[in-house]
This record gives C-alpha cells, sequence and structure tokens, in this order.
C-alpha cells in the first residue's frame, strides 16, 4: 500500500474522532505537531482530561506532545521508537505509530465497555415529560455512538492492516519479543475482526435470501392469482366482444326493419292522405246535397203553409178550384160542416176509431239523450219526459247529472251550412235535436 493511502487512512480516523467536538485536520503531517489535536482525541477516547497549551514556540508544542506520551507510558500503553523531537520535527511514520497504538490499546471493545454509563436517574423521577425526552435523547446519542463505534471499527481495522505493514508492503517484524508478540496480537485481532465480520455478512445474506425466498414465493402465488385474473378477463373481453358483435348485427337487423316500416309508413301516410281528401270531397258533396234538400224542404213549407192559409181563408170547393186539384175520395166533409165553418179532413180509417195522435204523443213523449264526455269515446244515454224543441240547457244539466264547470255543445241542422256544433250558454234557452233526439258534447272546462 502506498504511503499517501496510509496517510489518507489514519487522517480519516483521526477526523472521525475530533468530529465530536466539531475539529477536523487538513493536513496529517502539520496539524498534529504542536500537539492540541493530539491532547483533544486522547481526551475523547480515554475520558480524561488533559491540561493543553495554546503553543507560540517549539517549546510549548513539546510539552503538549510530551504529555500525551507521558499519558500512553502511565496508562500502559507500549510506544517504541516514538519521541517528541519526531512528532514536533513532522516525521509522519512516527505520528502513525503514535495513532496506532492509541487506537489499538483503546479499541472498540473497551470503549463499548464505558458506553453502557447512564446518566443519573434523578431527572427521571421529577417529571415524566422531561424523562420521557432524556430517554429519547439518549437513544439518539447511543444510536450516533453505535455509529462511530462501527466507523471506529473500520477504520481500527484498516489501521491495524496498515500498520502491520511497511512501506513495501511486507510484514512487520518487531525489535524484541514484545513488540512481536503485539503484532501477533494485532494479527490475531485483526483475524478475529474480519471473521466476526464475515459470520455478520454471511449472517445478514442468510437472512436476506430467506427474506428473499419468502418474497419470491410471494410473489409467484402473486403471478399466478394475476395470471388466473387475467384469463378470467380475457374470457370475460371474449364475451363481451361477442354479446357486442351480437348486438351489432341485431342493431343492423332492427336498422334494416326500421327503414322498412319508415317506407310502409310513408305508403300508409299517402294512402290516408288521398282517403282524406276524398273524404273531404265527399264530405264537402254531402253538405252541397244536404244544403240543397234544405232549400227544397224549405220552399216545400213555404209552400205548405200558403195553402193552409188559403184554406183558411176560402171554401174548400174553391180552393180545390184554384189549385186544379180533384177532389180525393178519402177527403169528405165531415158532419160539422153543415153547422159551422167549412174544414177539411183527412182521417184515415184507423183514425176514425182512435184518437188523435198528436195528443197522445204530447201525453207520453219520451226523447233520447247521447252525450260524449272527455274520458270516455262511448257515448252515455238519457232519457227525459219532453219532445225536442221544448227542452231547455237546465232540464238537459238535470237529466245527465254533471257537477262542475262544463261547456255543453249540441248537433244542430242549419238550414244553410248543414249539420253543425251549437254551444248553448244559458239554462233557459232551448237546445237544439237531431232526427229526434239529442246528440251533445259535454267538456270539461279548464281553469288557466
Amino acid at each position: 500500500m502506498e504511503l499517501q493511502e496510509q496517510i489518507k487512512a489514519y487522517q480519516a480516523w483521526v477526523n472521525s474522532q475530533l468530529k465530536k467536538k466539531s475539529q477536523q485536520i487538513t493536513d496529517f503531517g502539520k496539524d498534529l505537531r504542536d500537539g492540541k489535536a493530539l491532547i483533544t482525541i486522547v481526551e475523547i477516547i480515554s475520558g480524561q482530561c488533559l491540561e493543553k497549551l495554546n503553543p507560540r514556540n517549539e517549546e510549548e508544542k513539546k510539552q503538549n506532545v510530551a504529555k500525551v506520551i507521558d499519558f500512553m507510558k502511565s496508562s500502559g500503553i507500549k510506544l517504541p521508537h516514538v519521541t517528541t523531537e519526531e512528532i514536533v520535527g513532522g516525521n509522519v511514520k512516527s505520528m502513525m505509530q503514535l495513532i496506532l497504538a492509541l487506537a489499538a490499546h483503546f479499541k472498540p471493545a473497551s470503549i463499548d465497555g464505558k458506553k453502557g454509563e447512564t446518566p443519573t436517574r434523578q431527572g427521571y423521577r421529577e417529571k415524566k415529560v422531561a424523562s420521557l425526552q432524556l430517554e429519547e435523547k439518549h437513544k439518539e446519542m447511543e444510536r450516533s455512538f453505535e455509529k462511530d463505534l462501527s466507523e471506529i471499527e473500520s477504520l481500527a481495522i484498516e489501521l491495524q492492516k496498515i500498520l502491520l505493514l511497511d512501506s513495501e508492503g511486507n510484514l512487520l517484524s518487531g525489535a524484541n519479543i514484545e513488540e512481536d508478540l503485539v503484532i501477533t496480537r494485532a494479527e490475531l485481532n485483526l483475524a478475529l475482526e474480519e471473521k466476526l465480520k464475515q459470520e455478520k455478512e454471511l449472517t445478514g445474506i442468510q437472512q436476506k435470501y430467506k427474506e428473499l425466498s419468502t418474497s419470491n414465493s410471494a410473489l409467484l402465488s402473486r403471478l399466478k392469482q394475476q395470471d388466473e385474473d387475467l384469463m378470467l378477463l380475457r374470457q370475460q373481453l371474449l364475451h363481451s366482444n361477442l354479446a357486442r358483435d351480437k348486438l351489432k348485427s341485431e342493431k343492423a337487423e332492427l336498422s334494416v326493419e326500421l327503414d322498412d316500416m319508415k317506407d310502409e309508413m310513408e305508403r300508409y301516410q299517402s294512402k290516408y292522405y288521398e282517403k282524406e281528401l276524398k273524404c273531404q270531397q265527399l264530405d264537402n258533396q254531402l253538405v252541397l246535397e244536404k244544403t240543397e234538400h234544405i232549400r227544397a224542404m224549405t220552399r216545400k213549407k213555404e209552400e205548405i203553409k200558403e195553402l193552409q192559409k188559403q184554406m183558411n181563408c176560402h171554401s174548400p170547393d174553391a180552393v180545390f178550384h184554384d189549385l186544379r186539384i180533384p177532389q180525393s175520395p178519402v177527403l169528405r166533409r165531415s158532419p160539422a160542416l153543415s153547422r159551422g165553418s167549412p174544414t177539411l179532413s183527412r182521417k184515415s180509417p184507423v183514425s176514425r176509431n182512435n184518437p188523435p195522435r198528436r195528443r197522445k204523443l204530447s201525453e207520453n213523449a219520451q226523447t233520447r239523450i247521447l252525450y260524449f264526455t272527455d274520458r270516455d269515446m262511448t257515448p252515455a244515454m238519457a232519457t227525459i219526459s219532453k219532445r225536442v224543441g221544448d227542452i231547455t240547457l237546465g232540464e238537459f244539466k238535470s237529466a245527465i247529472k254533471k257537477q262542475g264547470n262544463y261547456r255543453y255543445i249540441f248537433k244542430a241542422l242549419d238550414p244553410e251550412l248543414g249539420t253543425v256544433k251549437e254551444e248553448v250558454f244559458r239554462d233557459d234557452d232551448v237546445i237544439p235535436g237531431w232526427e229526434g233526439k239529442i246528440v251533445a258534447w259535454v267538456e270539461e272546462e279548464l281553469n288557466v
């Protein structure tokens, strides 16, 4: 191993101790010459306090280094071939031997033995909160100290390795039996430390292997489960695709059927429009025919009225003479003609033996009423004991017995327009009839 690498290893160990008091060295050969850093290291690893000077000359530097060497001798630390002048003069090899002696004497085992010292428990009994805080702080210090110990162990091993070899890389040989014994013990300690380190590494590797085996088994089972889930998802996807294809085919069929139905509906609509047009034409023609028929009936009624006037004003012979109609064999003069005014009698053989029909009808007249409502397309029927032409709106309401506000619309015959719907509002108005009966629509009024 080269000298510079050895110096770096020693400097790293020194800095690992000095950082506990926030100190560092940058040059191993120069920063240890005044003895201040050496005294600080001794205080850290031994736990004892040494008086040190702030050197301003070579003599004060020698005093600091002498204190370190005297402390090592009084503590039973073997330090051969190291003098105060060599340290103050900057002999790097002497400095390395001094550091190695300190590290070998205050090895991690002895340091670990001192870390068991615990602070007083008086503060723990006073306040629980303070005790918990101190305990947490102590745990943190222990963790930090254990970390430092591991670093010290690794550095001590490296230092022992370095110090057991000379500058050429050969194993050191002691000047006497005691030095050989120290070197042999150092080699044995190094071998034991290597063995413990390897055993720890092996234990860690075995533990990691077990953890990895457990993780591998769990991952394999999880992978198997995921494969099963994936297979199930694929099956579901296949079923979904089949269902989607089936729905697409059904949609296409429905689209074709819908197009056919639209075409058929258009044909039906065209036929409906044609028939509607024909019905409209027939309705118009029927209205015209009814209008002509009504006008003809009106003219006939006027002629009949004119004839009745003439019969009332003239004798039967004059009437028949004016009309130039021969006297009918059925028409004959009644016995009352010789006593009073002349009258025209038309009696059938049945009427001679029965009372007048008009009087009987007026006494037993029954009129049917058919009316439609909003909620039912089938008409309802009622009867009223009056003839058409004598029934008022109030009597119609009493016959159908409807409670509430309604509109009353009746089917009627207009002389000019034909069949119409006529709405009646007042209860004392006479309602129109249709072919001897009353046809009506009763519609409920909506309050807006």
